[in-house]
């Protein structure tokens, strides 16, 4: 028989949503990019869509950026999502992802699933989610259901799942990073300079 599908159960949270602070950046020594092309909303053409995330590259992130640079738990949680088993995106499906987007004119969930790569994410309470994309791998002891705290290691930089990771391997190691609040991300639909302020309160001090 199948396995009964498994949801972890939220942590208790007194995380406020419209109010999020004291979260931590999630490489060590990181800051915010400067670029608002690599913050929430920016455009990304190759998929008809915007960027839901922050991007920390090499020599954007005020911090040592390559592939399998720790990557840490933003804040304590219960991981959702943990992708130990993981097939590469292969150049058919590269293919094929940008035909299907073209011709919907959009990216649907299952695209950018794909995109993303390898993943792990973690539940915050109340409707707050991050989400570590891109990743070489997840780290030991990290599977769906395991609480973690702020500044646990949960996986490594790579560039997993993007186009560039079969065109033209090396060329796109990152961390993409997502808050998720209900339905959508932190700083949807916000001009450049309120979401650049949304990520400094986040990433700022706790409220007293």
């Amino acid at each position: 028989p199948e396995p009964l599908p498994f949801t972890p159960t939220p942590p208790p949270s007194t995380l406020d949503p419209d109010d999020l602070r004291g979260f931590l950046y999630p490489v060590e020594d990181g800051c915010l990019p400067g670029y608002d092309g690599l913050m929430p909303n920016a455009p990304r053409a190759y998929r008809n869509g915007v960027h839901e995330g922050v991007d920390w590259y090499p020599g954007s992130a005020c911090a040592v950026v390559e592939r399998g640079t720790p990557v840490y738990a933003m804040y304590d949680g219960v991981v959702l999502r943990a992708d130990h088993r993981y097939a590469d995106i292969t150049p058919e499906q590269v293919v094929e992802l940008a035909a299907k987007t073209q011709a919907q004119g959009y990216s649907d969930p299952e695209t950018l699933d794909i995109y993303r790569g390898r993943q792990v994410w973690v539940d915050h309470g109340r409707g707050i989610v991050t989400r570590y994309a891109h990743l070489e791998g997840v780290a030991p002891g990290i599977f769906q259901g395991r609480a973690v705290e702020r500044g646990d290691l949960i996986g490594f930089i790579g560039e997993s799942g993007t186009p560039e990771s079969v065109t033209a391997p090396g060329t796109e190691i990152h961390l993409h990073a997502e808050v998720r609040v209900g339905e959508s991300f932190l700083g949807a639909d916000l001009p450049p300079a309120e979401v650049r302020s949304l990520y400094e309160r986040l990433f700022g001090p706790p409220a007293e």
